[in-house]
């Protein structure tokens, strides 16, 4: 069965890209020497080669393309990589730039004046620490390509007093107070004037202790990750000492009562809001019945009222 499969597949593909595009026939190739050593006795082959074939190529690019490359690298295969970059230079570019912008800037700014840097589409706004977040018209960065308590990683990527909006969801908890510090001073530095912070961090005076021992500094949901723990009146001291104005969008007071304010998605959209009600496994009704219950009686209907569990405290730092 096996033999069959790759039999068929490496013609296939030979009939219907090799003519063309020789770089997808060498990577399917080297693919289907190193990936099927198994595949399952039932498979019908011929009926998953006439129905499935685009689909087929698909995957097996997806899940295996770096390997694949790799192996083309390896044999010094020219036309293939000439056939790569004449077919895919966009896509190639938009990866590098994604996913290497620093050792793009570097190497341009190595070969020209040095004075190359981001500057986005019409506005610079840059998500940092962004994970898998991703936002049209919006820079996605983590620390691979910007470590935001370093001013040199900055440098690298932006000039000073260029970008509009900086986007930090549920970020700043993971610093220590001195990387914080460091953070607003790169930010603020960096940011145009009037530029904006916006930051959402887990909300110290929310009412719940449900939700309190989950996010605080060693709490169950990231014991060794959070360092700082918020409350509106910390995070506003700090800011303002950094230089910063502050407008607080979403926070519980003192006293656990909610306060929101009208503002735009398109200075950052917020995930974990009240609007989105996201944060907490809503559906397991353990989760739930801890979460209300350490509630006080008093603020506990504000959430029924709002439809809201898991809040951020909020904030817009203007420089």
């Amino acid at each position: 069965m096996f033999s069959m499969f790759i039999s068929r597949l490496k013609s296939r593909v030979s009939a219907a890209l090799i003519s063309h595009d020789s770089v997808r026939f060498s990577l399917i190739n080297a693919l289907l020497e190193r990936h099927f050593s198994q595949v399952v006795e039932a498979v019908d082959v011929n009926r998953l080669l006439e129905s499935r074939f685009q689909q087929v190529l698909e995957v097996l690019i997806r899940n295996h393309g770096k390997e694949l490359l790799e192996n083309v690298l390896a044999h010094r295969s020219k036309e293939a990589l000439e056939t790569l970059a004449r077919t895919n230079a966009s896509a190639m570019i938009s990866t590098l730039c994604r996913d290497h912008l620093q050792e793009v800037i570097i190497e341009v700014d190595a070969r020209g004046e040095g004075a190359f840097r981001y500057v986005g589409n019409g506005k610079i706004k840059v998500i940092v620490g962004a994970a898998s977040q991703r936002l049209p018209g919006w820079l996605a960065t983590d620390i691979s390509l910007l470590n935001i308590t370093q001013d040199s990683s900055w440098s690298i990527l932006f000039n000073p007093a260029t970008i509009d909006n900086i986007l930090a969801e549920h970020v700043l908890e993971h610093l220590s107070l001195e990387e914080l510090y460091r953070t607003l001073a790169n930010a603020k530095k960096y940011l145009k004037v009037g530029g904006i912070l916006r930051v959402a961090v887990p909300d110290a005076f929310h009412p719940s202790r449900y939700y309190y021992n989950l996010v605080k500094p060693g709490g169950w949901e990231t014991p060794a990750e959070h360092k700082l723990f918020f409350d509106h009146e910390m995070l506003t001291r700090v800011a303002q000492e950094s230089g910063f104005q502050v407008r607080l969008l979403e926070y519980f007071d003192e006293q656990g009562i909610f306060h929101r304010a009208d503002y735009s998605i398109d200075d950052g959209a917020i995930q974990r809001c009240a609007a989105n009600n996201c944060g907490l496994d809503t559906a397991n009704e353990d989760v739930m019945k801890q979460f209300y219950e350490t509630i006080p009686d008093h603020l506990r209907r504000q959430f029924h009222d709002r439809g809201f569990t898991y809040t951020s405290l909020i904030a817009d730092l203007i420089s």
